[in-house]
């Protein structure tokens, strides 16, 4: 456990209650760095690595991470070492707001963050139609931060660990590990709550999308979303990309077209990079979408697409 320039009570805290559970076995790593390095980036970094030399070069370590102000459910640790015995290299919990925190904040609040709730798994629900992973099928989620994120120790080695970025370095890794061509499992069985302070260290964290949110809601101002037409463009470039063949010339002049690149510059591509590796670099997540959906109107529309291709995937 890394203690990140702490200026409380955090390494007391955690000691006494190690001592309290003898099955655990609590390594502390307290630090003191520099304004640059004082981030998250490193803290988790630096956790991630003692746990990886304590995994040891065989093939089944895992690693596995939280947040301080995350609570994971009594089953986290099984749960995710399930979904690595079936077959996942990686595996995102389901990140659940604090419901006693989040109630403090109020209705409207509560019925944005039921918005976004509903919008996220309509457009997982979409991806999950249009783009299907065989090693991450429905039903599912779309979380995959580092207050629920498990990684077998020789994946993330193979990628080169975790980038020591000040903000979403988690994201980072991620990306790296399907970069890579590793297996993501966002499993439905594995969830963690989160806390819903206002307050936090890492900027453009959690605590600001609140705060983000609650002045929204004190001036009135609508609750845009990304666009499903953005969503779809997005969602069929990935599923082009995975599919993309040099010995196929009809998969290259698709993923040309979504791309929008000539056929020679795609083939170039092609020859230089896996499938993988060029969704992660055409077709990645995007956390810093341009919302400009009113999210009632996204959530009708994607309830139109779903139940559309939902029913044509059944008549199949």
């Amino acid at each position: 456990m890394v203690f990140n320039n702490c200026t409380d009570r955090s390494l007391a805290v955690a000691q006494q209650a190690a001592a309290q559970t003898p099955t655990i076995a609590l390594i502390p790593i307290a630090t003191d760095l520099p304004n640059g390095l004082a981030h998250v980036g490193t803290a988790r970094r630096f956790a991630m690595d003692a746990a990886c030399a304590l995994a040891g070069p065989g093939d089944h370590g895992v690693l596995l991470t939280t947040d301080a102000d995350a609570v994971p459910a009594d089953d986290w640790v099984d749960a995710c070492l399930g979904a690595v015995a079936e077959g996942a290299d990686a595996v995102g919990g389901r990140l659940v707001g604090d419901r006693a925190e989040e109630a403090v904040l109020g209705p409207g609040f509560l019925r944005r963050a039921a918005d976004q709730a509903c919008y996220a798994e309509l457009s997982d629900r979409l991806a999950s139609l249009i783009d299907p992973l065989p090693f991450d099928p429905w039903p599912r989620h779309r979380d995959h931060s580092g207050g629920s994120l498990a990684v077998r120790a020789k994946a993330y080695m193979a990628v080169g660990g975790l980038p020591v970025v000040p903000v979403r370095e988690d994201l980072g890794l991620v990306s790296r590990l399907r970069a890579g061509g590793f297996r993501l499992r966002h499993a439905p069985g594995v969830s963690v709550s989160v806390s819903a302070r206002l307050s936090g260290r890492a900027s453009g964290g959690m605590a600001d999308c609140l705060r983000e949110w609650l002045a929204a809601e004190a001036c009135g101002a609508p609750h845009f979303v990304e666009s499903p037409a953005e969503i779809v463009r997005r969602l069929r470039l990935r599923r082009a990309l995975r599919h993309l063949s040099l010995a196929d010339a009809a998969s290259v002049r698709e993923a040309s077209a979504l791309l929008g690149v000539g056929i020679r510059k795609m083939r170039e591509l092609a020859a230089h990079a896996t499938p993988q590796a060029l969704i992660e670099s055409h077709a990645p997540d995007n956390p810093d979408p341009s919302c400009q959906c009113p999210v009632g109107e996204a959530i009708a529309l994607l309830e139109d697409m779903v139940e559309s291709l939902d029913g044509v995937r059944d008549a199949a």
